[in-house]
């Protein structure tokens, strides 16, 4: 199928789409953000604080598999519109209308659901939009708006909240969304996806699962993507544990500056993984890039301990290594993909990424429970140990099969 038309270059079009799905996750992690400060506000628990954060992947998983899987029967630009003028709505209505941690959690679930339909959508109308040879980097800018969106919600969300008191500076937030939506309209082709006689509206995924090399990179996307939602979730309280350890609350006040810088020093690395896989075996690009950011987790947790500027240091390792490969991940599947079912198989990949994000956040403050709470260095050690377990599975996997591969090809004479 021939490529639709923009009136903007590639290079222009990739840009504003970047910068406008950025600044529509302004408030993406506006609970995380100020965890501590909910949490004593609602007097909430470790798990409760952890649902609260993982139940916005809750609400994406619901919604990404049907949406997702439709862009290849809809035309992705109006889905992806249309749920970012949902998540407007939902972030407006955990500003004005939560009250505790029920209100909370359905609303975080609803901006969850929103983003659900405006991330892997959008994806795929860049993606789509843009020459065939510009598929693979588009998406990896594409990808790293997560990082960009991430760090400015983190900033955001604090000074916002310390400026205008958090109701109302939350309400600012919703406006990210809009401007996301109104950058979409105006730079995004239309992508018509005409439907056959008979054909359903509804997606099929049995197909899927004949795609053993897609598949890969689906699993691949779980085990990334619930390490970093619950580095995320987590990197303000452990940065604010760090100071209180110390002494120095007065450096408390900071951490949400550090979680935002932390997410941005990923964006350029998550590019430049990626340039790095297109070139050599991506599977073991991805697999080291797990091993080290395994390691990153466990030095954050030990440095957390020492002293508050070790840990913010150790806060921006750690993120950087554990979202570098999720360009290369997205990529490798939309590379893998049968073009007729990229949609479904992204949707796919969500399912299993955001999955994990939501189940993460909840596992690692149990884990945190468990130790004796979030103000005692061995409960940080050991959710992050735990984490960095989860961390080495699909290297590991990695290994085995390449030492297999390794071992038929050497006992093929044809090979």
């Amino acid at each position: 199928m021939e490529k639709p038309r923009s009136a903007l270059s590639t290079g222009l079009m990739t840009t504003a789409v970047f910068l406008g799905q950025a600044i529509g996750m302004a408030g993406s992690v506006s609970f995380p953000a100020l965890q501590p400060f909910f949490a004593h506000l609602w007097s909430l628990s470790d798990v409760q604080s952890g649902f609260i954060s993982g139940v916005y992947f809750a609400g994406y998983i619901l919604a990404v598999p049907l949406l997702s899987a439709l862009t290849d029967r809809i035309d992705p630009r109006r889905i992806y519109f249309s749920s970012l003028l949902f998540g407007a709505a939902a972030a407006l209505g955990f500003a004005l209308l939560s009250g505790g941690p029920a209100s909370a959690s359905l609303w975080r679930f609803l901006q969850g659901a929103a983003f659900g339909g405006s991330h892997m959508p959008g994806m795929r109308a860049l993606s789509d939009a843009v020459p065939k040879q510009r598929e693979a980097r588009s998406v990896a800018i594409f990808t790293s708006t997560f990082t960009v969106g991430v760090s400015l919600s983190y900033a955001l969300s604090g000074v916002l909240a310390e400026a205008f008191g958090w109701r109302l500076g939350f309400a600012f937030l919703s406006l990210g969304p809009l401007v996301a939506a109104g950058v979409a309209a105006l730079v995004l082709p239309p992508l018509p996806r005409p439907v056959g006689a008979g054909a359903s509206w509804l997606p099929s995924f049995k197909p899927l699962f004949r795609n053993r090399r897609a598949l890969l990179f689906v699993c691949a996307y779980g085990f990334h993507n619930g390490e970093v939602s619950a580095l995320r979730a987590w990197l303000v309280a452990i940065l604010v544990f760090a100071c209180d350890r110390a002494g120095r609350a007065d450096l408390a006040s900071y951490a949400a500056l550090v979680a935002m810088f932390a997410n941005l020093c990923a964006t350029p690395l998550i590019i430049l993984v990626n340039e790095l896989a297109a070139k050599r075996e991506r599977r073991r690009v991805i697999a080291a890039t797990m091993a080290v950011s395994a390691l990153g987790g466990l030095l954050l947790a030990s440095a957390a301990a020492f002293s508050p500027y070790a840990a913010a240091l150790a806060a921006i390792l750690s993120i950087t290594a554990a979202t570098a490969d999720s360009g290369t991940i997205n990529a490798g599947l939309v590379a893998a993909a049968e073009p007729e079912r990229r949609g479904a198989f992204l949707g796919i990949q969500a399912l299993s990424g955001f999955g994990a994000s939501a189940l993460s956040p909840i596992l690692f403050g149990f884990v945190l429970d468990l130790g004796g709470g979030s103000g005692r260095e061995e409960a940080w050690i050991a959710a992050f140990a735990l984490q960095a377990s989860l961390n080495f599975l699909w290297p590991l996997f990695q290994f085995l099969t390449g030492k297999k591969e390794r071992a038929q090809e050497r006992s093929d004479p044809s090979s």
